[in-house]
């Protein structure tokens, strides 16, 4: 079966794999293409200790099966995650996790500071950047307030230090608001600062800071059926290649299944992406 077969009408954009992490790739792959998607991005490395994760570089067998069902399906695999950058972190550990990434055609790479040094974070983000330049691929640096790199100045502040041309940041709109951010920020970010576009909604009260994790990692709401400035933000932004919908769905969406999830989180984006007058200069 192949996207002929499958619904992809309205604007074209990915879908992220947190709220999926359930379903191996290539399973994931096909919930994406038969809900509308156009790309998807997977989760190749654990964003904490333990967490789910499918190493691609350990298993060729998945390897290959999730190479064949993106051909079969027709769908793009555009970004892997999540690498924790920290002191420790060296090329030869990335080389292998970026090599498998870029078998399957994915172009970037989704990182976040594990280290309370934004130097030391600075620096990883430089390694991690060289090892991924090596296969073609970006970088992007995604901030969240329960995490080292917390704000969208420190994390233009990293990529900025850090002076790699394949670096740039995750712009995610749930962490944007979480943080203090404005859309009035984000239009003031250069040309090409925005590697990848995270776009979901969420309720205007944020959750109490030991909350944030949860809301983010559990309990998201579809685009357009929440209280952030999603217009705003997403016309500040501009276009942004990489434009993926990352929407982990709560308890009032329990008695979907996989794609019945992904179909109500294409649904939503493709309206509220609709809407937009994004033109290229």
């Amino acid at each position: 079966m192949s996207l002929s077969d499958v619904s992809a009408r309205g604007p074209s954009f990915g879908l992220s794999p947190l709220g999926f992490l359930d379903l191996p790739p290539p399973d994931l792959i096909r919930v994406a293409a038969q809900a509308g998607f156009a790309a998807v991005g997977l989760r190749t490395a654990p964003a904490v200790p333990g967490g789910a994760a499918y190493a691609l570089e350990d298993d060729p067998a998945l390897l290959r099966a999730t190479a064949d069902a993106a051909a079969a399906w027709g769908l793009r695999i555009r970004t892997i995650e999540m690498i924790s950058l920290s002191r420790e972190t060296t090329a030869a550990a990335l080389r292998p996790v970026f090599e498998a990434g870029a078998r399957i055609g994915a172009t970037r790479v989704l990182c976040t500071g594990n280290d309370t040094d934004l130097a030391a974070v600075s620096e990883a983000f430089a390694v991690a950047c060289g090892a991924a330049a090596e296969f073609g691929l970006g970088v992007d640096l995604e901030f969240m307030r329960f995490r080292s790199v917390q704000t969208l100045e420190q994390a233009v502040e990293v990529v900025r230090r850090a002076g790699m041309p394949n670096g740039a940041i995750v712009l995610d709109c749930l962490h944007l608001i979480r943080s203090g951010g404005t859309a009035a920020q984000v239009a003031a970010l250069p040309r090409g600062a925005i590697g990848n576009l995270q776009v979901c909604d969420a309720p205007a009260a944020s959750p109490p800071p030991e909350g944030l994790a949860t809301e983010a990692r559990e309990n998201r709401l579809p685009p357009g059926e929440g209280d952030l400035p999603l217009a705003d933000i997403l016309r500040a932004a501009g276009p942004v290649d990489a434009v993926d919908a990352e929407v982990p769905l709560g308890a009032a969406f329990s008695h979907l299944d996989a794609l019945g999830k992904a179909r109500v989180v294409h649904a939503a984006t493709a309206r509220v992406l609709g809407g937009l007058a994004w033109k290229r200069a």
